[in-house]
């Protein structure tokens, strides 16, 4: 083979490539909200794409960002002009779609669909909010400066029903980073602590046991 022909080669592949590359999106938007307040979204959405040779679509993947999160879509194609998005969950107040496009096999978002005035919340959907804040709000004992282990432990036993050693324990166990070299006996002054989780306080045994595992945990 020639070096001409090495060249000519490599300049046929270099004009190639962009013909075979994948179709690209122009344009997106939202064409209908087809779900009812309320119920699991389905919405369609208009959308134009650079066709090349290879007659290929787009590779797309769809986000639904709401309430902080963001979840993947279903999608499905109902002709060269619309897709169908659809989400197990349902919207509550400010929400975005994600349009995400496969380039060079890393996915790139390329648009993003603010859909939140079709989706106003009313009162119920607001005082659903508030209640699944308060209880996505971190909960701390109640404590005093320098108060020790065993002190929160007695104040609280009562409350989750199991015996002081248990109760030491499970603050331990769901604190760790609140003890020195994480030892049962080197509370840190003047920290936040984490309540128990019911599981935690569910896993401790019997007092005799937890006062054993208290004591071996204290001598290392």
């Amino acid at each position: 083979m020639t070096t001409r022909t090495v060249i000519l080669s490599s300049l046929f592949c270099l004009i190639l490539l962009p013909l075979l590359s994948h179709a690209k999106v122009n344009y997106i938007s939202i064409h209908e909200i087809e779900s009812p307040v309320r119920q699991p979204l389905s919405a369609k959405l208009n959308i134009v794409e650079k066709k090349q040779q290879s007659h290929q679509k787009s590779q797309l993947k769809f986000t639904l960002v709401n309430q902080s999160t963001e979840t993947p879509l279903e999608y499905q194609r109902i002709n060269d002009f619309m897709l169908r998005l659809k989400s197990p969950h349902y919207i509550i107040g400010k929400a975005s779609i994600l349009v995400y496009e496969l380039n060079e096999n890393t996915w790139v978002q390329t648009h993003a669909l603010d859909i939140s005035n079709s989706l106003t919340p009313s009162i119920t959907d607001k005082k659903v909010i508030a209640k699944t804040a308060a209880e996505n709000k971190p909960c701390l004992l109640t404590r005093q400066p320098k108060e020790t282990l065993w002190s929160i432990a007695s104040r609280h036993k009562d409350q989750w029903n199991v015996d002081v050693f248990s109760a030491m324990l499970a603050i331990y166990k769901s604190n760790l980073s609140k003890f020195s070299h994480q030892h049962i006996g080197q509370l840190m002054h003047d920290v936040a602590l984490n309540c128990p989780s019911t599981e935690t306080i569910a896993m401790m045994g019997e007092k005799a046991e937890m006062k054993a595992e208290f004591h071996r945990l204290n001598k290392r």
